[in-house]
């Protein structure tokens, strides 16, 4: 209550600005805020400042200077002279808006910098993680906006005495994430040595032979984190100084240059600390952009691949995919680092790198990725004991890219790997992780449909009538992808195939009716979870879920047609009078949220549709919003739903038929609901831009 209660008068305070109160009257404000020691007030006041500044229009630009001056000072006199004045939280918050002021300062000068860097060099030195992170953003974010003069001036000085500050290991925390943006504050190819003497003093902060409290290894872990950045930094000078880049791995292993850093890396993997080890090891993808990974670096990582650390073995499972794409020749090194970790004792490093096997495969070639990557992978979303099968299974259909069509045929259909983990699995949510609708729609891209029928087909076919509502709402969202992906295939017979193996989940035939049902039951109730198979459409499901998503499907399937005749043709001989039984058997009476799956589908299907087919099927939807029940009540659900979708369909019918919606929905706008009456409104109501489509529209009608 408070907080918004400030937040408000923030508001009110900004706009009275804007119209004319004077700058002192604002700042006043935000000052007693600052000084409030209510800390709840002073983060809302800060979060807000950016707000007030945007406020300010462009032609009040120097009222908006002196604002944020005049809070710069506040803010750099509160941290300078009592650092731990705010806590953490508050600390952290000052420190990300810092960054954010420079936004607001498009004339800053020497003093605006000072206004800046000040309290954020202060803020580096903090214990807290938050606060220190949120110190070097900002301080980065300001230097990305500063000449290399500006940087030499207020950036350097401040990276110098972050890492000399003696015994306290925070400081020497933050200026490792400062060396890359330091090191750019020297673009001259005549100020080598002090780039060296930045490079120089980033070693430093990697050594661990420091004695005391220097040799902290949270300020090597740091480093090793950073020395990606670094390492880029000091390509982008090479390259702008016209160094060859096929020769960048000779540049950064010259002494000349400050650091022979092929051997800092191997180093950094050989320290004492898991921590140090696996940020040196997330920097990797960067080193190796620099060196091949069949060089003797290569084998540095290699032995992080059996390192005894599980946490070092982990991370190189993480990031081998961006190592091999990255680097200029993986050889065979980036073949054994991966048997290694699929050999690798410990299941967590084993989980590492089969989460990630569809990334090292798309690198290593088609060929070991299937003899040496799949069978991995299968071994492990195949044991019931394994904690992320589900996760694999994501992972089995993301595999038939870099497996190609042939092999990823064969190894995920044809040996029923796709059955066995959809029909006779008991993990649902491995099932529904075969069957994501985007993950199933790649694989489908690559292994096609044709030549394929016999072994997805018929599977398909089983989940479609799956007992559990997931799998089958799963089975409907993939249809339209499997119809596209058949008409390429075949595009004379798609519709006919997709009837004869799916039609009946679509509309009602010969294998939904009572003899078909019991066929099917016998066929598909095999196993001893699925005793039953739910053979009627989706239209008839009983999650309304699925009856809603159908209609959607249904507009999808008309439209992979791409021939508003044949679409007509198939809507209006097998999906219509499905819709029409939602809404007319007499077990449906009292089963509202049912029949409205006729003004549902109707509203997905309408332009592929005759007008006069549309006034057929709408007369029973308009008959419905006048029922009522045996009290003589009537049903706000049901009419709420065609109040709000009668508008959809009202341009696809004729005249005759417009007049009668639009008479149902002048009676509807008098409900005594107020949702149902609020619909009806807003569909009677004159167009605007914004609004909603009318039943007033000529475009409509």
């Amino acid at each position: 209550r408070a907080g918004t209660l400030l937040r408000q008068r923030l508001l009110a305070a900004a706009a009275s600005l804007a119209m004319g109160t004077s700058v002192e009257t604002m700042l006043d404000f935000v000052t007693k805020e600052l000084q409030s020691g209510s800390w709840p007030r002073v983060l809302v006041i800060i979060g807000n400042l950016k707000k007030i500044g945007l406020a300010l229009s462009q032609n009040e630009s120097d009222k908006k200077e002196k604002l944020v001056q005049g809070v710069l000072i506040n803010i750099r006199n509160s941290v300078v002279d009592t650092p731990d004045y705010f806590p953490d939280e508050v600390a952290a918050k000052i420190a990300a808006v810092l960054g954010e002021f420079i936004d607001f300062l498009p004339n800053a000068s020497g003093e605006d910098y000072k206004l800046l860097f000040d309290p954020l060099k202060v803020l580096c030195e903090n214990s807290e993680t938050q606060v220190r992170e949120a110190a070097v953003t900002s301080i980065n974010y300001i230097a990305g906006k500063l000449s290399p003069d500006e940087l030499q001036t207020y950036l350097v000085p401040i990276f110098d005495l972050l890492c000399k500050a003696g015994d306290y290991w925070a400081p020497r925390v933050s200026a490792c994430g400062l060396v890359a943006k330091t090191y750019s504050a020297y673009p001259s190819a005549q100020a080598s040595s002090a780039r060296k003497e930045i490079v120089e003093a980033f070693k430093n902060l990697c050594a661990n032979d420091h004695s005391g409290s220097n040799a902290n290894p949270l300020v090597r872990a740091e480093a090793a984190a950073q020395l990606g950045n670094f390492l880029d930094s000091m390509a982008n000078f090479a390259n702008e100084t016209g160094t060859n880049p096929n020769d960048l791995d000779k540049y950064l292993q010259d002494e000349e240059n400050g650091c022979n850093f092929a051997e800092l890396y191997a180093h950094l993997l050989n320290d004492d600390h898991d921590y140090v080890k696996v940020a040196t090891v997330k920097s990797s993808p960067v080193v190796f952009k620099y060196w091949a990974l069949d060089s003797p670096l290569g084998g540095k990582l290699l032995k992080a691949a059996a390192d005894k650390s599980w946490r070092v073995r982990v991370a190189v499972a993480e990031v081998l995919a961006k190592i091999i794409k990255a680097t200029k020749s993986p050889g065979e090194m980036g073949k054994k680092i991966c048997e290694v970790l699929m050999e690798d004792p410990e299941s967590e490093v084993k989980h590492a790198i089969a989460e990630r096997s569809a990334e090292v495969a798309q690198e290593l070639g088609e060929a070991f990725a299937e003899e040496q990557i799949f069978p991995h992978l299968k071994s492990l979303v195949t044991n019931q004991e394994c904690v992320v099968r589900e996760r694999l299974a994501l992972v089995i259909m993301q595999m038939a890219e870099p497996l190609g069509k042939e092999r990823a045929t064969k190894n995920i259909l044809k040996d029923d790997l796709f059955r066995t983990l959809t029909i006779n699995e008991e993990n649902s949510n491995v099932r529904l992780a075969l069957l994501d609708k985007n993950k199933f729609a790649a694989f489908l891209d690559v292994v096609r449909v044709k030549g394929c029928e016999e072994y997805l087909f018929e599977t398909l076919r089983h989940l479609a009538g799956s007992p559990n509502w997931r799998v089958r709402h799963a089975v409907l969202l993939n249809m339209p992808k499997v119809a596209q992906v058949l008409k390429q295939d075949d595009e004379a017979n798609w519709a006919t195939m997709m009837d004869e193996k799916f039609g009946f989940k679509f509309f009602n035939n010969k294998e939904n009716d009572e003899a078909g049902i019991k066929k099917m039951q016998e066929k598909y109730s095999v196993s001893q979870r699925e005793t039953t198979f739910t053979a009627m459409p989706w239209a008839a499901d009983p999650i309304a879920k699925i009856r809603a998503d159908y209609c959607i499907v249904l507009g999808q399937m008309a439209a992979t047609f791409c021939n508003k005749p044949k679409a007509r043709e198939w809507l209006t001989d097998n999906i219509v009078p499905v819709l029409l039984e939602c809404c007319n058997h007499k077990d449906n009476k009292d089963k509202y949220h049912q029949r409205i799956v006729l003004l549902l589908g109707l509203c997905e299907i309408k332009d592929y549709l005759d007008k006069d087919k549309m006034d057929e099927c709408l007369d029973p939807v308009l008959a419905m919003a006048n029922e009522t029940l045996e009290n003589g009540k009537y049903v706000p659900s049901l009419r709420m739903m065609i109040a709000q979708h009668l508008v959809t369909v009202s341009g696809a019918v004729s005249p005759t038929c417009k007049e009668k919606i639009t008479d149902t929905l002048m009676v509807l706008s008098r409900d005594a609901d107020p949702d149902v009456n609020g619909f009806a409104q807003d569909a009677l109501s004159p167009p605007s831009p914004d609004a909603s489509p009318s039943v007033l529209d000529p475009a409509y009608g």
